[in-house]
């Protein structure tokens, strides 16, 4: 996977999570996924097919995530429900979209696929062995997140 293709994923999660729900993540370190192990307990997915192919994950733990949901729709919550899948799976729909959008404006066009979204302390997310993965955490406050994207030019 080419550097610069993680770069597109970065700003796009640091403005989704600006402007649709107020808070600021700073972006942590870059690390190159290894494993089909995921970060944290909830995880967001979104397959990309065309002239890239590969996926974008968003993994969260679950004590960020319901804040981070609660923010987003305007009221607590206390426990993963379908309000808070729902809501994850719109995150990282908007970050994938707004990312495609910067692939599309350069030349590199594909598509994302419906979000899916995996709840579940130790769930595996397997991805071809083909497709390298770049992650990058993402800390807000003392807890953090990470997008990991596994993208190659078919």
């Amino acid at each position: 996977m080419k550097a610069e293709y993680i770069n597109p994923f970065i700003e796009s999660t640091l403005s989704v999570f600006n402007t649709m729900i107020g808070i600021e993540p700073k972006k942590g370190e870059l690390y190159i996924k290894k494993d089909d192990e995921p970060s944290f307990d909830i995880s967001g997915v979104i397959g990309l097919a065309g002239q890239a192919v590969g996926s974008v994950v968003i993994s969260l733990p679950e004590n960020l995530a319901l804040k981070i949901v609660s923010k987003f729709l305007g009221e607590e919550k206390k426990q993963v429900d379908n309000d808070v899948v729902d809501a994850v799976g719109e995150l990282i729909n908007m970050i994938a979209g707004s990312t495609k959008k910067v692939f599309s404006e350069k030349g590199l066009r594909f598509k994302i696929s419906i979000p899916n979204v995996i709840v579940g302390k130790g769930h595996k997310i397997k991805r071809p062995s083909s497709v390298p993965c770049l992650g990058v955490f993402f800390n807000v406050g003392d807890e953090k997140f990470t997008v990991e994207v596994a993208l190659k030019e078919s």
